[in-house]
């Protein structure tokens, strides 16, 4: 078995994501969407065919909601793909961080029981 060195469960899912960052290029304010979701960060992907994408080590401020509950996090870029990127969410608050965590395991549970009914 493979060394996983994640700390958090990692489930696929497509929600609406905001950043927001500055670099050489200016300042940006872009809409993606997520391919998958930890308490520890999100791998994502553009919205929109063509639009800007932070590069890697950029650091922004990230939105995305969780059980209509917005959680608003520094994030810093530590992937970049053709179609996206993955950040990890940085100094995020205890409280947000089970938010995400109970989410998490509440659409496992419930890809688990659709699977074995």
């Amino acid at each position: 078995m493979g060394d996983n060195r994640r700390r958090f469960v990692r489930v696929r899912a497509t929600l609406r994501f905001t950043f927001a960052w500055a670099d050489d290029r200016g300042e940006h304010f872009e809409l993606f969407r997520t391919l998958d979701v930890s308490a520890g960060g999100l791998l994502l992907t553009r919205h929109v065919v063509g639009s800007v994408k932070p590069g890697l080590g950029v650091e922004g401020e990230g939105a995305f909601n969780v059980d209509s509950t917005e959680i608003r996090a520094r994030a810093v870029v530590v992937r970049v793909t053709d179609d996206g990127f993955a950040v990890r969410l940085t100094n995020l608050p205890r409280h947000l961080e089970d938010k995400i965590v109970a989410w998490v395991f509440r659409i496992e549970a419930h890809r688990v029981s659709r699977r074995l009914s």
